[in-house]
C-alpha cells in the first residue's frame, strides 16, 4: 500500500505530528535496506504512524498534542516505553514510546499499539513517572477515573486478545483500541464489555468534547 501523506491527516493529527512525533537523526541511515528503499525520508514514517492512529476522536489528538509528556520517538531499532525522562535533540522528553521505522512499515498493528501507550499514561496520571496509568485504574480527571476503574476490572477477566493483552493492562487497552478501530467485530466477540466501554469513552467524540471543556475550565 502507498504511504500516507499529510493531506490525509486531520487538524488534530497534524498537531500531534508537530508536537509529539520525533525521529532519531540516524534512524533511516541505520535501518535495513528494504526500509530505506520504501521510505523517501524518515518523516514519512512519522506521517504513517499518525495516520495509523486515525480513528481516535479529533479532540483526543488535540488534547494529547497539548500535554507536556507523552511522546513518540522513531528509531532504527530501539523499541519500548520509557516513563523516565529521555534526552533527544537537546530536549528532555517524558513518557516516550520508541518505535522502529521497520515496525511501522511491516507491523503496523504492533507499532500502533506501542504508539498508544503514551495516551494511556497521560490519561491515568499526566505521564507522571510514579503514578498509575488509565489501564491500571487511575484517571487524571474524575471522568477518566471512572473509565480507568472499569478498564482495570475488565482486564482481570482475562479476555485480552493476545497473551500480552492478558498479562499486561497497558497492552490490553492499547490492543483493544487498535482492534475497536480496525476490526470491531473481533473485539465485540472476544471482549464485548471492553468494546462498549471504548465506544462510550476513548472512541466517543462527545465524551472527549465534554472532557476538554471541563479540563479547560
Amino acid at each position: 500500500m502507498p504511504l500516507a501523506t499529510t493531506a490525509l491527516l486531520t487538524e488534530g493529527q497534524r498537531a500531534l505530528l508537530r508536537h509529539k512525533i520525533h525521529v532519531r537523526a540516524d534512524a533511516l541511515a541505520r535501518s535495513r535496506g528494504d526500509v530505506q528503499e520504501r521510505l523517501p525520508s524518515s518523516w514519512r514514517a512519522a506521517v504513517e504512524i499518525v495516520h495509523h492512529l486515525g480513528g481516535l476522536p479529533e479532540d483526543a489528538f488535540l488534547w494529547w498534542a497539548e500535554q507536556p509528556a507523552g511522546h513518540i520517538l522513531l528509531t532504527a531499532g530501539e523499541s519500548g516505553y520509557s516513563a523516565d525522562p529521555l534526552e533527544h535533540a537537546g530536549n528532555v522528553l517524558t513518557g516516550v514510546a520508541s518505535i522502529p521505522l521497520r515496525q511501522i512499515l511491516y507491523e503496523p498493528e504492533q507499532a500502533t499499539i506501542r504508539a498508544l501507550l503514551p495516551l494511556d499514561h497521560l490519561l491515568g496520571c499526566g505521564g507522571d513517572v510514579q503514578d498509575r496509568w488509565l489501564s491500571e485504574g487511575e484517571g487524571i480527571h474524575p471522568r477518566w477515573a471512572r473509565i480507568g476503574a472499569q478498564i482495570a476490572d475488565l482486564f482481570t477477566l482475562g479476555y485480552g486478545l493476545s497473551e500480552a493483552g492478558r498479562e499486561d493492562p497497558h497492552h490490553y487497552l492499547a490492543e483493544g483500541l487498535w482492534t475497536a478501530i480496525h476490526d470491531r467485530r473481533r473485539l465485540n466477540l472476544a471482549d464485548p464489555k471492553l468494546d462498549r466501554l471504548l465506544r462510550s469513552s476513548l472512541l466517543s467524540p462527545p465524551f472527549w468534547r465534554k472532557f476538554r471543556r471541563e479540563w479547560a475550565a
